[in-house]
């Protein structure tokens, strides 16, 4: 009889499936942890997209309150200005606030805990990213869409409603005292105004708007001068008894100096809707505008690098909120303890970097330093392999193929071994 030598064999029954097991098959999308962790970053975004709004349109507010104190605008026209420059404002403050929003919500899963027992549990990081990431692309949508679609009519919109506001009203409320400096190339000073009848006294005037001549008005009285009638708004001045001067910027030696008992100086060209009706700047233009302009610069020889750097920025800024919200969720449970105050510290300091680099290439491509593409696109590509590096280094599962996390550390030991080399100046 053959006798078997060495360990007995054993079979085991299949293992049952456990806890984990379970958890991990019933880990559906849009479960219980996804809603919970999307409504509380819908909390913070809201928060954020609030606070950074405001801040950032501090500097705007301050010229709205001057149209309403200073130039009697109408408080309706001021918050119809104020909802022209939101979406503007939106396209800055909404990245921003995406990874406010995702540094916030899993800072506080790493805080107390809840991601240790989620990757206890078989929950991967990038499962656990999954609510963060689908954020970032609602939000990237979004700003899509308020940045193709909506910022070009409303600045456009800002442009021509404030230029109706100074156009109707600055003449009519010249502040006394001051020169007053709304027109570029005129400076004008009145040292008392009558509400009554609307009739400046003491009225001096510099003209700097002819490129061959300087005039210097000096008039004892001036009213507003209106173009067909009193309907019309006020296109300049009607001045009365006073001096002309007129000086060469050649030869100011050789002047002029004439006496008038009635002189109309004609200060706007036409109306308003004239005015801004005949240049469209490149933020007032759509995808399609600014494709088709690019193309007619192109073909005539003319220098399309402004215009592409805006066609550019409209797909770059809303492509920052996905890569940001890929940046939060990995940096924030690797820090573990971040509070509301270190993430939006640690948003803001991502969020000045970025615009950094942003606002430099855009000043590079503008003046045709380099490539238009290059300068708009840079500050993604920086963010994005600092998000695809914390990604790797907090989840540490090759997902990614080994031959790209080579490369990835092969530029960035480049890097580092070029700012050891480099000496200084």
């Amino acid at each position: 009889m053959q006798q078997l030598h060495g360990p007995p064999h054993t079979s085991f029954p299949a293992p049952r499936p456990n806890g984990t097991t379970v958890f991990t098959r019933r880990l559906r999308p849009f479960c219980l942890i996804d809603r919970h962790l999307l409504k509380e970053m819908a909390a913070s975004f809201a928060l954020g997209i609030g606070t950074f709004t405001f801040v950032l349109l501090m500097d705007q507010m301050m010229r709205l309150m001057d149209l309403i104190i200073n130039k009697g605008a109408p408080v309706g026209v001021v918050f119809r200005l104020i909802a022209y420059v939101l979406p503007f404002s939106l396209t800055v403050t909404i990245p921003m606030s995406v990874l406010l929003a995702v540094f916030a919500t899993y800072g506080r899963v790493s805080s107390e805990g809840e991601a240790i027992v989620l990757k206890a549990s078989g929950l991967s990081l990038y499962r656990l990213m999954a609510p963060g990431v689908l954020f970032g692309v609602v939000a990237t949508l979004a700003t899509l869409w308020i940045s193709a679609l909506v910022q070009p009519s409303s600045t456009r919109a800002f442009k021509t409603l404030t230029h109706e506001l100074y156009h109707t009203q600055a003449l009519a409320v010249l502040e006394e005292g001051i020169f007053n400096t709304e027109y570029p190339g005129l400076a004008i000073y009145v040292d008392r105004s009558d509400k009554r009848d609307g009739t400046f006294h003491g009225v001096l005037i510099i003209d700097q708007r002819s490129q061959a001549d300087q005039h210097l008005i000096i008039a004892q009285e001036g009213k507003l001068l209106n173009k067909n009638d009193d309907a019309e708004p006020p296109v300049g001045l009607q001045l009365s008894k006073g001096t002309l001067q007129v000086s060469s910027r050649d030869d100011p030696a050789r002047y002029r100096n004439l006496d008038f008992e009635t002189y109309d100086l004609q200060i706007l060209g036409g109306t308003l809707a004239e005015t801004v009706a005949r240049v469209r700047q490149s933020k007032e233009m759509n995808i399609e505008e600014l494709q088709t302009e690019i193309a007619r610069l192109t073909k005539d020889g003319g220098k399309a690098w402004p215009l592409q750097v805006e066609l550019h920025k409209k797909f770059a800024l809303p492509i920052a909120c996905l890569i940001l919200s890929m940046i939060g969720a990995p940096l924030a449970i690797r820090i573990k303890k971040a509070s509301r105050g270190v993430s939006l510290a640690l948003s803001v300091a991502f969020a000045v970097f970025y615009y950094i680099l942003l606002a430099t290439g855009e000043s590079l491509g503008a003046r045709g330093r380099i490539e238009p593409a290059i300068g708009i696109w840079f500050p993604n590509l920086t963010l994005g392999v600092i998000a695809i590096s914390l990604v790797l280094a907090e989840g540490r599962e090759a997902v990614l193929p080994a031959r790209l996390q080579s490369m990835i550390k092969t530029a960035f030991s480049y890097q580092r071994s070029a700012f050891s080399r480099k000496k200084p100046w």
